[in-house]
């Protein structure tokens, strides 16, 4: 089984709340050339899960219309949500499934995932880790890749 995990790319700062901020036009480029560089791998792709703030559900639009994927809005990919929850939902998958979230989630979920030393890889914006897991349990996956917008 696969799992794509990304964060959503650079958005304002100020916003009447978390939840409203968008992407900037940075973002949306990054957002871009990521989905370009990950196309291949992203083609796997059954569904993009996505948290309800605007930047995650801009975010996941941009990758949508490149790869031509259904977005499906979770509310418990939300920045502060426990990873463990999220856990069960993909349990129940039968499918390979892109997640556009926040830190902190997006990052320990990586880390729990392919059980890593928490925080040792950073998920800036727009970054992607693609993790393998022989089934869906904590601590039994392994990192393939983290690409950040950078490299």
């Amino acid at each position: 089984m696969n799992v794509f995990i990304m964060r959503h790319g650079e958005a304002t700062t100020f916003a009447n709340n978390d939840r409203e901020r968008e992407l900037t036009e940075h973002g949306q480029d990054e957002v871009i050339g990521m989905t370009k560089r990950c196309a291949k791998d992203f083609a796997a792709v059954d569904e993009i899960w996505a948290s309800p703030y605007i930047r995650t559900q801009q975010t996941a639009s941009v990758v949508s219309t490149i790869i031509d994927k259904k977005i499906v809005t979770h509310g418990f990919l939300t920045p502060t949500n426990n990873p463990d929850s999220v856990l069960k939902v993909l349990a129940a998958e039968d499918k390979t499934i892109l997640i556009v979230s926040h830190q902190p989630l997006v990052g320990t979920l990586v880390d729990k995932l392919a059980d890593l030393e928490t925080g040792r890889y950073r998920m800036g914006t727009a970054a992607v880790a693609n993790i393998n897991l022989p089934f869906w349990a904590m601590g039994c996956g392994e990192l393939s890749w983290l690409y950040q917008p950078s490299d």
